[in-house]
C-alpha cells in the first residue's frame, strides 16, 4: 500500500512538473516566436502598404511640399484639386471609360470561352483531348511579348483593327492559364453523377453547360474573373501599340503620357491622382469578391 502510495506521489509530482515546463520553458519561446511572426508579417504589410500610402499623400501636395525636406509624411494642406485637374485637363474620364470597355469585354469573353473549354477538357472523352490539353500548357509557358508582338501587330494591320478596341479584346479570349483553372475546377469540383444525369434526361451538351457546369463554377470563375480583368487594366504594352489616337487611350496608357508631361511641367500632383484612380478598381474588386476569390482558389482541391 506504502509502494502504491509512493508511486501515485512520484507520478503526480512528474505531472506538475511536466505542466509547470510547458507553463514556464516551453511557453515563453512559444509566444517569442509567435510574436516574432507577427512582428516579421507586421513588416510586410507596412513594406505593401507604404508605397500606396505616399502615393496617396503625394496626390494630396503641390510641388514644392512634396520635394520638403524633412519630407512631410501627409499634406499639411490637402490639395484635392490635383484630381479635379485629371478629369478637366486630362480628358481622364474618356480614358477610363476605354479601359472599362476594354476590361469588361474581354472578361466576359474570357470567363465564357475559358469555362466552356475546361469543361469540355474535364468531362468529356475525344481522341487526343489529353495531347491538346497539354499543348494548352505548353503555350501557356511560351513568353508570348516577346515572340509574338511583331506578328500579332502585322495581323492586326491586315485586318484594319490598328487604333480600335478589337486587339485588345478578340484575341485574348482563351488564355491558357484560365482554361487550365477552369479545367482543374470543373474536374475537381462538380460530380460526374449530374453531368450524366443532364445527359439523360435529354440535356444537350451546351445545354448541360449553361444549367450544370456555368452554375457551379462561379467561385472558379470569379478567380479566372478578377486575374483577367486586373491583367489587362493593367496592360501596357498592346495598348501602346495599337492604339494611336488620343481619344481611344486606356487609362495605363494615359498615365504614361501623362508622366511625360509631367516630368516637363512637374504636374506630379496630378500625375499622382491619376494613379491612384487606375489603382483602385482592382483593389475595389478585390475587395467585394474577396471570400469567393478565397473559395474558387480551394474548393477544386478540396472537393476533389
Amino acid at each position: 500500500m506504502a509502494v502504491q502510495t509512493d508511486r501515485l506521489s512520484s507520478q503526480s509530482t512528474t505531472v506538475d512538473a511536466t505542466r509547470q515546463a510547458r507553463s514556464g520553458g516551453v511557453g515563453v519561446p512559444r509566444s517569442l516566436s509567435r510574436a516574432l511572426v507577427y512582428l516579421v508579417l507586421l513588416i510586410v504589410v507596412l513594406l505593401m502598404v507604404a508605397p500606396f500610402y505616399f502615393l496617396v499623400s503625394g496626390s494630396l501636395m503641390d510641388r514644392g511640399e512634396m520635394f520638403k525636406i524633412p519630407p512631410h509624411l501627409y499634406p499639411a494642406n490637402p490639395i484635392w484639386d490635383n484630381f479635379r485637374t485629371i478629369f478637366t485637363d486630362y480628358n481622364f474620364a474618356t480614358y477610363l471609360k476605354n479601359s472599362v470597355i476594354v476590361s469588361g469585354a474581354q472578361t466576359a469573353g474570357v470567363l465564357f470561352f475559358s469555362s466552356l473549354a475546361g469543361f469540355v477538357f474535364a468531362k468529356r472523352r475525344f481522341p487526343g483531348r489529353d495531347w491538346l490539353f497539354i499543348f494548352v500548357l505548353i503555350t501557356a509557358a511560351m513568353p508570348s511579348g516577346q515572340t509574338t508582338i511583331i506578328p500579332f501587330y502585322l495581323l492586326m494591320s491586315k485586318l484594319g483593327w490598328i487604333n480600335t478596341f478589337w486587339p485588345l479584346i478578340i484575341p485574348w479570349w482563351a488564355p491558357p492559364l484560365s482554361i487550365f483553372l477552369m479545367r482543374q475546377y470543373i474536374a475537381n469540383g462538380i460530380p460526374d453523377e449530374l453531368i450524366d444525369a443532364s445527359r439523360l434526361d435529354g440535356t444537350g451538351l451546351f445545354g448541360t453547360y449553361l444549367r450544370i457546369v456555368l452554375p457551379l463554377s462561379i467561385p472558379g470563375l470569379v478567380v479566372v474573373g478578377i486575374m483577367q480583368f486586373v491583367a489587362i487594366w493593367n496592360d501596357f504594352l498592346y495598348s501602346l501599340l495599337v492604339l494611336k489616337s488620343d481619344d481611344m487611350r486606356t487609362a495605363t496608357l494615359a498615365i504614361a503620357v501623362l508622366s511625360q508631361r509631367s516630368q516637363a511641367a512637374t504636374l506630379y500632383g496630378p500625375l499622382f491622382a491619376g494613379i491612384v484612380v487606375v489603382t483602385l478598381p482592382p483593389i475595389i474588386l478585390y475587395f467585394i469578391f474577396q471570400r469567393r476569390l478565397t473559395s474558387g482558389l480551394l474548393a477544386g482541391s478540396i472537393r476533389g
